[in-house]
């Protein structure tokens, strides 16, 4: 079971919600600018990365252990339940039927390897791109989710309520903001659920974000392989 902070810890939620916030925040910056594309999501990724080590170092909030099978099991089983639910493009059908404000965001879709002429630029890009997805996304996406918003939704007094205590509201609540969050809707319900399942059967943040890094470092596998860049 993961520590807490002690309760005099100023501002407890910080380490829970700043990573999380400011990742999404400075990845929109290079959504404006496509020409630059590459070098500020680049940028983004290292800046969020050292605040958030700044952040979680010498706080203790996850226990870092061996026994990780299932949450590699999970990851496995996640992932491949996102690309077949995202390849059935049920989403598209709901779209049509939905006022443009409440449509999401389709992802950047950047190829690389169309976009960037140098290999040595190209294979940079896709290095810290999975980097990002695989160890920076899961901590601060995991982070916020199961470690912090599934036990705030359950009281406000958060940090006396035990990593992976279950509650219909908290399940509900998060894997509709989790969904929203995502443009593949379908997909990002059934992942977030799987994972919501796996904190309660484990306890375990780690289980999570070893669950989470598995199946995004499998994505950028499967996307390089299949040139499915909409998933990128």
């Amino acid at each position: 079971m993961q520590q807490t902070a002690p309760a005099s810890t100023p501002l407890p939620s910080l380490p829970y919600i700043a990573p999380f916030a400011l990742y999404l925040l400075l990845t929109q910056i290079p959504l404006k600018f496509p020409a630059h594309y590459p070098w500020l999501h680049g940028g983004c990724v290292l800046l969020v990365g050292l605040v958030t080590i700044g952040l979680l170092r010498g706080k203790g909030l996850v226990r870092i252990h061996g026994d990780i099978l299932p949450g590699i099991l999970c990851g496995i089983v996640g992932i491949l339940l996102w690309i077949l639910l995202c390849n059935l493009q049920l989403e598209a059908l709901l779209m049509q039927h939905l006022p443009d404000w409440l449509q999401p965001e389709s992802r950047a879709a950047f190829n690389p390897l169309a976009e960037i002429a140098s290999p040595l630029g190209r294979w940079s890009f896709i290095a810290v791109r999975i980097l990002g997805m695989a160890v920076l996304v899961p901590f601060a996406e995991e982070l916020f989710w199961r470690g912090f918003l599934l036990r705030w939704i359950i009281s406000p007094d958060w940090r006396q309520v035990s990593i992976g205590h279950y509650s219909l509201k908290s399940f509900v609540w998060v894997v509709l903001l989790f969904t929203l969050a995502h443009p593949e809707w379908l997909a990002a319900a059934v992942y977030c659920s799987l994972l919501n399942l796996l904190l309660y059967w484990k306890r375990d943040l780690w289980n999570c974000i070893v669950a989470h890094g598995v199946s995004n470092l499998l994505l950028a596998i499967y996307v390089l392989l299949t040139g499915a860049w909409q998933l990128w």
